[in-house]
Parts: C-alpha cells; structure tokens; sequence
C-alpha cells in the first residue's frame, strides 16, 4: 500500500448543549364567512439536544512528520427536547388559580450520519506523545423521529405541572448540514504502528427541518416544514486509536 497511510477508530462522549429553534403555526385569521386561515411563527423558550455518544471510522494519510489528513464517517443519535411558554391563561383554573399559562413540550430523538474531511498539525513528539491541532469540514444527514407535542398547564411560583389534555405528533424530516469542526488533542505511541489518542472536538452543525404538520393542522390546509432547529454546536471529548500501515 505504501508508506504514511493508517487506518483509525474513534468513540466520544457528546455533552448536552442548548441552542435555538422555532415553529410555524396556522390557525384562523378570519371567522367568515368563509373561514380563512394564515400562518404564524413562534421561537421556543429552552430547546436543547441531550448528552449521548458516538462512533467514527476513517482512513488516512500521514504526509510527513507535521502533516497529515483523513476522512472519517461517523454516527450519533441524542434525545431533544423544547419548551415554548405561553401566557394565555391555563384550562384548568380550579387546579391553577395562579397559573401563568400552558406550556408547550416537545420532545424527540435525532439520529446523524456525518462525513468529514480533516487536516492535523502534528506538534513535535515528546517521550511518545504527540499534541495536535486540527480541523475539518463535512457535511451531516440528520433524521428526526416523529415529535411528541404536548401542552401543560404550569404554575411559576409552585412548579406544579399538568396536562391541559392536548398533544399530538408531528412526522419528523431528515436534511443534509453543512459541518465545521476543529479539533485538538495528543497521541500516545504504543508501538511503532499503534497510536493511542485522546482529544477535544467542536462541531457545528447549521441549521435545517425538524418536523412537519400534525394530522389535523395539516387537514386545515397547513403544508410544508413546521419545526426547524437554527443551528447547533456539539462538544466532544474522544478517544480512539490509529494504526498504520506500513
């Protein structure tokens, strides 16, 4: 095969991040006759995606003792979960006499398959370790499962949470994101060929479809995404081994 290539193995614990998202809505603008409806946008209060883990493979080119670049196919899949508060007074007021309103809950899972491009600066070799600098650019299918929405009545002062009796489900969307990342971290020499390493990543993902319309939203004349997530950033910490082969 020749010399500088190597194959490697990654695994990573993804910490919980916060980011932003919104939703469209549709309901009726004009009660007629005739019924006209229109649509509305809203943001949610606290959307984030939950800690979890990943996998990635890869192969790779150590072009000389400061350089080198791989290609690396990887996989995660974390829980989501967004809430949007609204003011408009609680169906229950015998329960919450003091509610502030209902609060919208939705929760999902999103499972990723990420292809990326990256470069490495290898920082000089000290008694068999190795630091580095990297970074990549990729892209990632993300698939959203089908969204559970639910409204629950909420007291601030109290804490206290029920169900305002309404949910529903959303078919979730899948789409291709653009992918950025930049690494660092250091690499052990456990033998000539095998390399253990130990490392950081940043990722972020731009932002993309989460869900569709419910049944009945969508019976009313409602077409087209509903959810989308503006953007996020992932904080890794990895481990994996290279081996090379020569």
């Amino acid at each position: 095969i020749g010399t500088g290539w190597y194959i490697r193995g990654d695994i990573s614990y993804d910490m919980a991040t916060s980011t932003s998202g919104s939703y469209r809505t549709y309901g009726v603008a004009s009660a007629g006759p005739p019924v006209t409806y229109a649509y509305g946008s809203a943001d949610y209060d606290n959307f984030e995606y939950r800690s979890g883990t990943a996998w990635s493979i890869g192969a790779g080119y150590q072009f000389n003792s400061f350089l080198r670049g791989d290609v690396t196919v990887g996989s995660w899949r974390r829980g989501v979960y967004g809430t949007d508060n609204d003011t408009a007074p609680c169906s229950d007021p015998l329960l919450f006499p003091t509610a502030v309103g209902c609060r919208s809950v939705d929760t999902t899972t999103v499972t990723a398959w990420e292809t990326m491009a990256n470069v490495y600066a290898d920082l000089g070799t000290y008694v068999g370790i190795t630091p580095y600098l990297g970074g990549g650019l990729g892209v990632t299918n993300l698939k959203y499962s089908d969204l559970s929405n639910v409204a629950e009545c909420y007291d601030a002062t109290s804490a206290a949470i029920a169900g305002c009796g309404y949910s529903a489900t959303h078919t979730g969307e899948s789409s291709w994101r653009f992918t950025w990342a930049l690494m660092a971290g250091a690499s052990y020499d456990i033998s000539k060929n095998l390399k253990f390493d130990l490392g950081y990543r940043y990722a972020h993902v731009s932002g993309g479809a989460m869900f569709g319309f419910d049944a009945a939203t969508a019976a009313l004349g409602a077409t087209g995404t509903q959810g989308s997530d503006d953007g996020f950033s992932t904080h890794q910490i990895k481990a994996g081994v290279r081996y090379a082969i020569w």
